[in-house]
């Protein structure tokens, strides 16, 4: 049955159900899998090649496999190998002749290893075929490793010879090669079924013999484990301890040997970096009394059982002492032995014997305490180590050799024991025990995660995939049945839509928008457009491609039913509405509506060209530019395959009406059109003002227009445009209008045969060619008409304009040149010339020296030659040209000569700048008048610019000097003058506040402020011998109110300070008449006293101001009125001054002379007063209308 059961489990078997199973499900169901409307495993190739694909993957990794254990099989052999010969080479008493058959035994046992296949095929576990890829083939890495590691003399070989293993390689090299296949002494190699067990060198341990030489061997052999396991290098240690070394050490040695095993122990934790078991073998126990004459009278069965103890497993990440317990169980076992005492004894008949047997549990407990030191010291816990996983303590017999110590009666017993060749307690320690906890060793942790980390990483990316898969169907159905549902719903929409579509003739194509957007769009919902996948539909699930086709058809249907018959609507209205003023429109429009419904004759472009330009002239303003890009492409919609059929047919009467109509539009005007529909000339760039001045163009060039500089000329209308393209293209296009006229106008072929004639075409051709020419010069016109200076808004941007313009790169020369030659087309231009244009230049100037020898050359003259028709430009131009060309070779050109007219007006321009940051005069020239003169001569538009330029910059000249001049009179008052006068009297008379006669004096007196600011600043400027002050000529500065204040404030110095700095003025006064009523008449001017009694008319003389200062003016009669005031009293610097503004002044003939009548109380007194000056300072206007100077 349990055979039966591993074959109907064998792997082979297994494998083959499981890959014929899936094999099976790929041919019935893949048929079934479908990605939208792509079935890949439809085709019977596919899902064979599926399946073929499914068996190589699985036999190649299987391979892989085999391979792989191969090779790590073959690196660590081929590592021993390159050892194995150095260390026979090395043992002195082997003759080379030894060493070279050891070598070859070495190499023919590594064959027989690399074969090797240990347990599951028998004793060779020889398998081939199939057994080597699905079979459980362990190889020598496979197997597990266990390091006998101990002192010299330990008994670790012994051990291993009386385990009771199996070495199936001694079949083939016999007893001695089981000793170790690399027979080094360095390390033994024993291959069993189970492990593969390497007996270490004893001085690997100890290290006592060559330290240096030991503990390098003992490293790279800890190096070569790790190369080939490194996931698990060793699967535990196994440490021999021999009695006999513990029995007879000093305590001195006995820690020297456990420092060294400790060593190895943690060395073996650093250097392979995981945590493993450890056992230790206390080996030759026969060499303890007694021992066998205990154990003596065991059966094979019974000496292959365990005797020793073996720990708690314990939980790595607990500390603790890893002997915990230990000398418990070893007093169990001490115990056990006692318990055995009395049937040994009984069972033994030799007293000798028994006295031995009686001995031993005694032997025993001594050899127990140095054992729990020894290993005490060995297994010592450290935080700074990893503690050692001391597993178990076994005791053992390889071999019975050697003299028994009595330990109790301190000697060797005697005479020494025969070797018997039996073991104790060996072979089920290694099989039941070590062998059988193989998986208690721990890995290489660093290398595990690293492993972990990728093989969780794989699960978690495979389940990742698959909850993604699944979940990404699982969305991608829900939306794609809602986007579904949505389409549904918008045709129920749309249906209701179109049946709503009015009928009949309607021309209303933006009506129509809605309903196309609506049936374009059918298939966009839920993000998805034109068919376009979204990530959350796709998946296979996607619906779009067919709705989308389903949407497009309905699309299609409704712009050639609705959206086309429109258009066909529009052409027909158009034709029946056509003005006979507007012939070429007309054409177009029969062309256009001729070729709807004549497939031959289609041309998209042209009808898309034709529907656009009639959308963008007639369509309603309200109509938006989102709308209109729709509406073009709904056109292009319609026209994207190819021609149309409209659903009804041509109006013929329509057509021959229009027909009739165009019989008058004259044919060139219609090639002329053509020519420009067509873009001839779009290849020729354009003539800007920028590209043709240069880069400096833009610093002083504008276009009245507002366009820019960078804006200029169609290439259609250049030089080249007329010769490269146009010229070339005429011929062709009215050739080809021609032909067109044929199924347009419905011309016979006799009626069209008169364009065959190449005279016809040549005079048809010239006639386009002068249409062309005309509209040529129209838009040079324009353009050089628009061409003007920037307009200068400071004297430094006048400044900065007229040096660029007379610099040596000045922009003005080019540009002029640049147009004079585009508008120069009857005249071919060197660079332009071909070969054929220079060979008939030559022939012309031969042929005309022939007619001066024959004396033809007058009559030639005479008769002159046929008018160019490019004259049409040249001549509009020909003042412009003639600036532009030299009047004679080796002459500069007249617009040369502008350039040093314009740099004279720029030095004239830069002295006045520098005068007037001088404050000086400008200085005087002539420049000004030359620009304007010579600009009068010149072409427009050279007359507007430099006049331009000239009165602008004289202007901004004067001004900045005003505007100087200003900020100086500014800063030279400053606050002073208004502070000082505002508001105050004489400058109003009613106010109640007086100017101070300082603040009067040191504004109006001469050397004051106003006239020291005014001969510094301005006198030099003005012209102050006309009765109302000017600025002089030449400062290009008119008459402001600032210099009417300075002009006042000359008079004001004039009447008021005459004796100097000082303020001051006599006056005379003499009595004219006074009523009798008053006896006697007094004024007191500040202590001065003018007195009248009906005496003398004597004059008398006051001076004001007075001597005293008081400031007070007294007016008194006598005797007092009846009440019982008899005068006036005025107080302030300028009493006397309010004392006139209170009497009444006539003037007399002399301007120095007037009149005052004194009236108090209806008594008057009349006085005579004569000033030192004709101008009256008591009524002195320029004093009532003076305000300090402001802007000039």
């Amino acid at each position: 049955m349990k055979k039966i059961l591993g074959i109907l489990f064998h792997p082979i078997l297994l494998a083959v159900i499981g890959l014929l199973a899936l094999s099976a499900v790929i041919w019935f169901f893949g048929p079934l899998l479908a990605f939208a409307a792509w079935r890949p495993l439809e085709p019977e190739w596919a899902r064979l090649a599926l399946i073929a694909v499914i068996f190589l993957l699985f036999v190649g990794k299987k391979l892989w496999v085999v391979l792989k254990a191969k090779r790590v099989n073959a690196q660590m052999m081929d590592g021993l190998l390159r050892s194995a010969p150095a260390a026979a080479a090395a043992q002195p008493s082997a003759s080379a002749e030894e060493v070279e058959t050891l070598r070859q035994r070495f190499e023919e046992a590594l064959a027989k290893l690399k074969q090797a296949g240990l347990g599951a095929a028998g004793r060779n576990g020889r398998k081939s075929g199939l057994g080597a890829l699905f079979g459980r083939r362990q190889y020598l890495y496979q197997l597990p490793w266990y390091v006998f590691i101990g002192a010299p003399g330990s008994g670790k070989t012994t051990a291993l010879i009386n385990s009771g293993l199996q070495f199936p390689l001694a079949e083939s090299f016999g007893a001695g090669a089981i000793r170790g296949v690399g027979g080094t002494r360095n390390c033994d190699w024993w291959f069993t079924d189970e492990a593969v067990l390497l007996d270490t060198a004893g001085r690997y341990t100890t290290q006592e013999s060559n330290r240096e030489v030991d503990a390098s061997a003992w490293t790279g052999f800890l190096q070569l484990i790790r190369k080939h396991r490194p996931r698990r290098p060793i699967n535990g240690i196994i440490l021999t301890v021999s009695v006999l070394d513990l029995l007879q050490q000093s305590p001195d040695e006995r820690e020297r040997h456990a420092a060294a095993l400790r060593a190895r122990i943690q060395e073996l934790h650093e250097g392979l970096n995981i945590r493993f078991p450890i056992y230790v073998l206390v080996t030759k126990c026969d060499l303890v009394a007694g021992f066998m004459e205990f154990f003596g009278e065991y059966g094979k069965e019974e000496r292959a059982q365990v005797w020793g103890t073996t720990l708690p497993l314990r939980d790595p990440r607990e500390a603790g002492d890893p002997l915990a317990g230990f000398a418990a169980e070893l007093s169990a076992l001490e115990q056990r032995l006692n318990d055995r005492l009395v049937d040994r004894m009984q069972l033994e008949r030799d007293p000798q014997k028994r006295a031995l047997i009686y001995g031993f549990p005694q032997q025993f407990g001594n050899l127990k305490e140095l054992l729990n030191g020894f290993l005490g010291s060995v297994f010592t816990a450290s935080r700074f180590h990893e503690t050692p996983m001391l597993r178990g303590v076994y005791f053992t017999s390889g071999t019975q050799e050697g003299s028994p110590i009595d330990r109790v009666m301190e000697r060797r017993m005697l005479p020494p024991q025969a070797a018997s060749g039996r073991s104790y307690f060996l072979t089920r320690l290694l099989k039941d025990v070590i062998f059988a906890e193989q998986g208690l060793a721990g890995t290489n942790l660093k290398l595990e995660r690293q492993r972990a980390l990728l093989k969780w990483g794989a699960y978690a990316l495979i389940a990742g995939l698959a909850i993604g898969l699944t979940l990404a169907w699982f969305i991608s159905y829900r939306n794609n049945s809602a986007y579904v549902a949505a389409v549904d719903d918008k045709v129920a929409q749309v249906k209701k839509q179109v049946e709503a579509l009015p009928t009949g003739t309607t021309t209303d194509v933006v009506s129509l928008l809605p309903v196309l957007q609506s049936v374009q769009e059918l298939s966009a919902a839920s993000g998805v457009a034109g068919g376009h996948e979204p990530w959350s539909m796709g998946f296979g699930l996607f619906q779009g491609d067919k709705l989308a086709s389903a949407a497009n058809n309905a699309y299609r249907r409704l712009l050639q039913d609705t959206f086309l018959q429109r258009l066909v609507f529009r052409l027909e209205e158009q034709l029946r509405s056509g003005r006979r003023d507007n012939l070429e429109l007309l054409y177009e429009g029969l062309k256009s509506y001729i070729m709807f419904h004549d497939g031959e004759h289609f041309d998209a472009d042209a009808l898309k060209a034709w529907i656009t330009a009639d959308w963008e002239r007639n369509l309603p303003r309200d109509v938006a530019v989102e709308q209109r890009r729709q509406l073009e492409s709904h056109l292009d919609a319609l026209f994207a395959r190819g021609a149309v059929s409209p659903p009804l047919p041509a109006d013929a009467q329509l057509i021959q009406g229009v027909r009739s109509q165009l019989a008058a539009l004259p044919l060139p005007q219609r090639v002329y059109s053509r020519l420009k529909r067509q873009g001839v000339g779009a290849d020729i760039p354009e003539f800007t003002l920028a590209q043709a001045g240069g880069p400096s163009t833009s610093l002083v060039f504008t276009r009245a227009g507002g366009e820019p500089l960078t804006k200029g000329v169609p290439g259609l209308f250049t030089y080249n445009g007329y010769h490269k393209a146009f010229i070339k293209e005429a011929d062709k296009v009215a050739r080809q209008l021609a032909d067109e006229e044929s199924w347009v106008l419905g011309i016979t072929d006799k009626q069209q045969s008169r364009f065959i004639d190449p005279r016809e075409v040549s005079r048809l051709t010239e006639d386009v060619r002068r249409l062309y020419l005309e509209d040529y010069a129209r838009v040079w016109e324009k353009l050089v008409a628009d061409i003007r200076l920037i307009p200068s808004t400071s004297l430094q941007k006048s400044i900065e304009t007229a040096r660029i313009l007379s610099a040596v790169d000045s922009p003005m020369p080019p540009l002029f040149r640049a147009i004079v030659k585009e508008t120069t087309l009857g005249e071919k231009q060197e660079e332009a010339k071909t070969v054929v244009d220079k060979a008939t230049d030559k022939v012309k100037e031969s042929r005309e020296g022939l007619l001066k020898m024959l004396g033809g050359a007058d009559q030639a003259a005479a008769a002159g030659p046929a008018k160019k028709l490019e004259s049409v430009v040249d001549d509009r131009f020909d003042g412009l040209r003639r600036m532009v060309k030299p009047p004679a070779p080796g002459q500069p050109a007249p617009i040369d000569s502008l350039a040093p007219l314009i740099n004279d007006f720029y030095a004239l321009l830069l002295a006045t700048d520098d005068a007037r940051k001088k404050g000086v005069p400008p200085p005087p020239g002539d420049a000004l008048a030359k620009m304007k003169a010579e600009s009068a001569r010149l072409p427009e538009p050279l007359r507007s610019m430099l006049q331009s330029l000239s009165s602008s910059g004289t202007a901004q000249a004067s001004a900045a000097v005003r505007e100087d001049l200003s900020r100086e009179v500014g800063a030279a008052l400053g606050e002073f003058c208004p502070k000082a006068i505002n508001g105050r009297y004489p400058f109003v008379r009613a106010s109640q506040r007086d100017v101070t006669q300082e603040d009067f004096a040191r504004l109006f007196a001469p050397g004051g402020l106003i006239d020291d600011v005014f001969q510094k600043k301005l006198a030099q400027f003005v012209d102050t011998s006309t009765k109302t002050w000017t600025f002089r000529q030449g400062t290009d500065m008119a008459a402001s109110a600032s210099l009417v204040q300075f002009q006042r404030a000359a008079a004001i110095r004039d009447v008021f300070f005459r004796s100097g700095r000082a303020v001051g003025m006599r006056l005379d006064f003499k009595p004219v008449e006074m009523d009798a009523s008053i006896n006697q008449f007094i004024l007191d001017v500040d202590g001065q006293l003018v007195k009248y009694s009906h005496g003398p008319q004597v004059p008398q003389a006051v001076q004001w101001p007075g001597p005293r200062g008081s400031t007070q003016v007294r007016l008194q009669v006598q005797p007092p009125s009846a009440a019982g005031a008899s005068g006036q009293v005025f107080e302030g610097p300028w009493a006397l001054f309010r004392m006139f503004d209170q009497v009444q002044i006539e003037n007399t003939v002399q301007p120095e002379k007037f009149k005052v009548t004194f009236n108090i109380e209806g008594r008057k007194a009349t006085f005579e007063v004569t000033t030192s000056s004709v101008q009256n300072p008591f009524r002195l206007r320029e004093l009532e209308q003076f305000q300090c100077p402001g802007r000039l």
